[in-house]
């Protein structure tokens, strides 16, 4: 990080004059006080600084998670080679500037991280915004969970804007990442509801009541089914045919080619 390197010069030179202070001559430990206060301000801007560097200098994916989005997201298989590297960079950076919290845990693991970020990315890879800035924190729990909004029910994701968080249960996320044609994605599912949530001046297509038998046709997962993966009664409709655009392109074309245009042209992207 940018902010670690630019500590040493400044530590030298704070140290130097106040070495020189104590060795030969008082006088110069005022001029440590301009180091000393660059520390200081180094500090409290040091999260400003590194992000100025990684926007121009992305970090590398750890080659693990190349290998996983490589092999296990058809998404990013089927981009150009220029929305590849958009993909990878934004994945990183969302990495970098999120905080990852465990719950239930000792740690998030990497490919976990990587799979929330992918989620949020390939969501938003239309769009400048990938961050939704509102919702810094995630918390990982290894399973379903109550929550403060629904204490009775115990569910695999959701968000929640007072303290900025978004939830997962890792046993959903996972299989719903790696076999997406078997297990609902819950990490589309819930970024879909945050982006919506984040940019009200998008106009999704109408998904009501009455689509339920086409999203049906279209995944093969039964509305029933839908609800018992995600835990909770009521589902966004939209979010989860965001999901289901994603993972079954070709048939959500064939079935529903008017709300396929509409997800389109409100996510800026044709998977």
């Amino acid at each position: 990080m940018l902010s670690k390197i630019l500590y040493i010069p400044i530590v030298l030179g704070a140290l130097t004059f106040l070495l020189m202070g104590w060795l030969a001559d008082g006088s110069y430990y005022i001029y440590a006080v301009p180091f000393v206060i660059g520390l200081a301000a180094l500090y409290i801007l040091s999260p400003q600084i590194d992000w100025w560097w990684y926007q121009r200098h992305p970090p590398e994916l750890p080659a693990g998670l190349r290998h996983l989005i490589n092999t296990q997201l058809p998404f990013y298989q089927n981009l150009s080679v220029a929305d590849k590297t958009r993909f990878r960079n934004r994945l990183a950076m969302y990495m970098e500037a999120n905080e990852f919290m465990p719950q239930g845990m000792e740690t998030v693991p990497p490919d976990l991280k990587g799979v929330v970020a992918a989620s949020a990315v390939q969501v938003t890879l239309g769009h400048e915004d990938y961050l939704m800035n509102k919702f810094e924190h995630i918390i990982v729990y290894p399973h379903p969970f109550p929550s403060p909004q629904f204490p009775d029910e115990w569910h695999a994701s959701e968000f929640y804007e007072e303290d900025g968080v978004i939830m997962f249960s890792a046993e959903q996320l996972m299989p719903g990442f790696m076999q997406p044609h078997r297990f609902f994605n819950i990490g589309l599912y819930e970024y879909a509801r945050v982006f919506k949530h984040c940019h009200p001046e998008v106009v999704f297509p109408h998904i009501g009541e009455e689509h339920w038998p086409a999203l049906e046709q279209i995944s093969g997962f039964p509305k029933e089914k839908n609800i018992q993966y995600i835990g909770l009664k009521e589902i966004d409709l939209t979010a989860l045919a965001v999901s289901h655009f994603f993972v079954f392109p070709e048939r959500f074309k064939e079935i529903l080619p008017e709300v396929y245009e509409g997800l389109a042209k409100a996510l800026a992207q044709r998977p």
